[in-house]
């Protein structure tokens, strides 16, 4: 999630605080999509540093003081020429996938395992990615049920294409083992790999 960029969308509505930032992204994206406070301030800090957004502080009663953000000409404008693809916010590389996956790196060194140390992972991973499944399916329908913003369902329907694609590889992962461990039973040869 491109953090600036959805702060300043935010902002576009209405000024705002650092909490009804967040709880704007929780009611209209959802908890998956939510920003925590380490992700937040920074990136607040970084957008006033850049005269993207201008800060107000609030003073009340019985409460710290607020500070109300709202977005600056300038801050619009940066905010609408990513919008229109313009101005590119973080381009991860191809190989992104890989480096925000940790199963696929630990993958890339199964060898080593016997395979079924590889198949209990595999198993715990499926079934996580099944539950993600499922959450995502309520997601959706809840948010078809809200008649919610075509778009956003459009992005939850996205990740729970990409969830179903991990499903179906690591069903492919697991079909692959069975061949191997097949293989191995067949010719009578044990790995000498860790556990």
């Amino acid at each position: 999630m491109s953090v600036d960029y959805t702060i300043l969308g935010v902002l576009m509505e209405t000024p705002a605080h650092g909490y009804s930032i967040k709880k704007y992204l929780l009611e209209n994206f959802s908890e998956e999509f939510g920003i925590n406070d380490g992700q937040l301030y920074p990136a607040l800090g970084k957008l006033e540093a850049r005269g993207w957004i201008k800060k107000r502080v609030v003073q009340q009663r019985r409460s710290p003081a607020k500070h109300l953000y709202r977005v600056t000409p300038e801050g619009e404008a940066a905010f609408l020429r990513w919008l229109c693809g313009e101005e590119e916010a973080e381009n991860a590389g191809r190989f992104d996938f890989f480096w925000k996956y940790e199963f696929l790196q630990r993958c890339g060194f199964f060898r080593y395992l016997r395979p079924a140390a590889i198949r209990t992972q595999a198993e715990r991973k499926r079934e996580e990615v099944r539950r993600c499944v499922a959450d995502l399916e309520d997601l959706l329908e809840g948010m078809e049920k809200k008649n919610a913003d075509p778009y956003r369902r459009m992005i939850v329907d996205y990740g729970l294409r990409y969830q179903r694609m991990r499903q179906d590889w690591l069903e492919d992962l697991l079909a692959h083992l069975q061949e191997v461990e097949g293989g191995r039973r067949r010719s009578g040869s044990v790995a000498a790999a860790a556990p």
